[in-house]
């Protein structure tokens, strides 16, 4: 409900996701105004939708403790509670990322020892994915915590089999004495704490190299490296098409080349990575770009079911917490 583009949109990929998918069932909190809107999309999958009457929903300008104070019966409040009683296996929002925050850890709890749940996804590269976090739940982080986001990273991936996962700290050179106060003493951490699986510091024309499992970064250059690279490959996309129809000479090559396109496509257009998991919180909860799409919408809500069938929270806790043993 507090998408850009409105829930016409986020009804349409929710019909796609259970039509794709015959095991996932939908729960939707939704004002009363938008049922019969939701019924006369979702109706030939009702028995697998079910539609929750709830209050208003949380606007995007509203403060973290505003949605706190004044969004108790809002449609994410609603979601996280579903999920908090286990009547859902995961949450994913559209809406306010600050709101979503606070609610998580109001509603689900905060995994022992993470100070900062931070917001993760897996960018394509070369080779393996890249676990990115965080990408901007946390504007300004300490040392201290940005090892938080590091054990949280080699245990999402140990949750998911991987014991020996390759993390690095984004910085803006990988010497040891390069970028703020806070990565150096970060990177003092990391190559004490973590030394199994700490490779350096990873500057950012390195990220989509392949040789990396995650990277490490506070939410503001997570965020502005993430939405940097998702306007270039936008761009480069669009140039590709264009150059293709733009010449006649090309214009032969075209039914050739639109294979090739959708295979590009899948592999790294914006709208299939646009899911990020809040990583930290005592359940699984996923966030979308609030101008999601329907395509977009789609992928995330796949991405989000991923992510329940793949590895539980309880996985995940149990790894931390093994680590910050280790660690102590």
């Amino acid at each position: 409900m507090g998408g850009d583009l409105g829930p016409r949109v986020a009804f349409k990929a929710c019909r796609a996701l259970l039509k794709n998918d015959p095991d996932v069932e939908i729960l939707l909190p939704l004002h009363e105004s938008l049922h019969t809107l939701a019924r006369k999309t979702l109706g030939r999958y009702q028995p697998r939708t079910r539609i929750i009457s709830c209050g208003d929903h949380v606007r995007m300008e509203d403060s973290a403790r505003q949605a706190l104070r004044e969004r108790g019966d809002s449609s994410m409040a609603v979601c996280l509670t579903l999920h908090a009683e286990g009547k859902a296996q995961g949450v994913l929002s559209i809406g306010n990322t600050a709101a979503l925050l606070v609610m998580s850890r109001k509603h689900l709890g905060g995994l022992q020892g993470v100070e900062r749940p931070a917001l993760a996804t897996q960018l394509p590269t070369k080779g393996q994915p890249l676990l990115m976090l965080d990408l901007g739940a946390n504007i300004c982080m300490t040392s201290e915590q940005l090892l938080q986001l590091g054990m949280l990273a080699v245990a999402w991936y140990r949750a998911g089999g991987i014991q020996s996962p390759r993390i690095a700290l984004l910085n803006i050179g990988s010497e040891p004495g390069k970028g703020t106060d806070t990565v150096k003493a970060a990177g003092e951490l990391f190559g004490r704490e973590l030394a199994e699986f700490y490779d350096g510091f990873c500057e950012g024309d390195h990220l989509f190299d392949g040789q990396l499992n995650a990277v490490i970064c506070d939410g503001y250059s997570g965020n502005i490296t993430l939405k940097t690279t998702e306007g270039l490959i936008e761009w480069l996309l669009d140039m590709m098409g264009s150059e293709l129809r733009s010449s006649l000479a090309l214009r032969w090559f075209l039914p050739l080349w639109k294979a090739t396109m959708r295979r590009i496509d899948r592999q790294v257009s914006p709208a299939r990575h646009g899911g990020a998991m809040l990583l930290g919180v005592a359940g699984n909860v996923a966030k979308t770009h609030g101008k999601s799409d329907e395509r977009a919408f789609r992928y995330a809500l796949e991405y989000m079911v991923r992510q329940v069938r793949e590895r539980s929270h309880q996985d995940l806790e149990r790894e931390y917490q093994a680590l910050s043993r280790d660690c102590i």
